[in-house]
Order: C-alpha cells, then structure tokens, then sequence
C-alpha cells in the first residue's frame, strides 16, 4: 500500500510539474503575440507620419508648380518665335565624317585585351592521371616533388571515393 501512494505522489508531481511548463509555455506565446501587436502598432504609426509627411511636401510642389504656371508670360515674344521657327526653310545637314574627316584619320577601336585561359590541373588531379596511365607511386612522387605517402593517401581517398 505504502508503494502504490508513493507511485501516485510521484506521478501527481511530474503532472503538476507538466502543467507548470504548459502554463509557462502559454504565458510566453501571450507575450510573444502582445510584442508583436505593439511593434505593429509602432510601425502603423511610423507609416501614417510618413504618409503625411509625404502629403504635406507633395502639397508644397503642387503649391511652387501652381506659381511658376501663374507668372505672366511674354505671349508676344513666344509667337514670334514660333512664326520664325516656321518660316525659316529647312537646312539639309551633311555627315559630320563629310565635315571633318582628318579629324578621325587616326582613330583606331580600342581591342579588348584576349587573354587564353590557362588551365592547370590540381595536384589530385596530376597524381590520378599519373597513377590511370600506370605510373607507380614512387615515380609520381618524384617527377611531382611530393612524398610518396601523399601520392599514396590521394590514390586511397580517390579508390574510396568511387567505391
């Protein structure tokens, strides 16, 4: 009897204990989502003091522009000019290489610099293609200038790779 109410304590602590990390876990999330809903607020207000800062700046330019079209205009000196804008006869226009052309006698296109791109293999790479042609591992190690345990650990890592 003594072990049946020591099990049910011990289980009514792990369920008490249970429900206290589900109550943290709640109030956390509600405060969480409070955060949130304060920060949307803050960025709502930021955004209505823009758009009317925006609104007053734009009322200013549309206030200057009204100004510049109310100042009176010379309509005489602007008819003038438009009669003789129309009445003056076309000029034909020449090329200008016809104008001026031993100004350009000496001109040459700039040529893009065409460099060949070189390739150059990885010592890895150097060390397996030796070793597919049958070198022996000695032998790559000296014409590489390399130990002939590197060569040897580049050939394992290369067979245990394609395994």
């Amino acid at each position: 009897m003594g072990y049946l109410l020591l099990i049910s304590f011990i289980l009514h602590v792990i369920t008490f204990v249970f429900i206290r990390q589900l109550k943290v876990e709640l109030d956390k999330s509600k405060q969480d989502k409070e955060h949130l809903d304060k920060q949307q607020k803050e960025i709502e207000e930021l955004l209505a003091v823009y758009l009317l800062e925006i609104r007053e700046e734009n009322e200013k330019l549309l206030e200057a522009i009204d100004q510049n079209n109310q100042r009176p205009k010379n309509t005489i000196t602007e008819e003038k000019k438009a009669d003789d804008i129309l009445s003056k006869p076309e000029k034909k226009l020449e090329p200008k290489e016809s104008i001026e052309p031993e100004r350009y006698q000496d001109y040459q296109p700039i040529e893009p610099n065409v460099q060949e791109d070189t390739v150059e293999q990885s010592l890895a790479a150097q060390v397996l293609s030796l070793h597919e042609k049958g070198v022996q591992p000695e032998a790559i190690a000296q014409q590489l200038n390399r130990g002939k345990r590197e060569v040897e650990l580049f050939i394992r890592f290369h067979n245990n790779q394609t395994k």
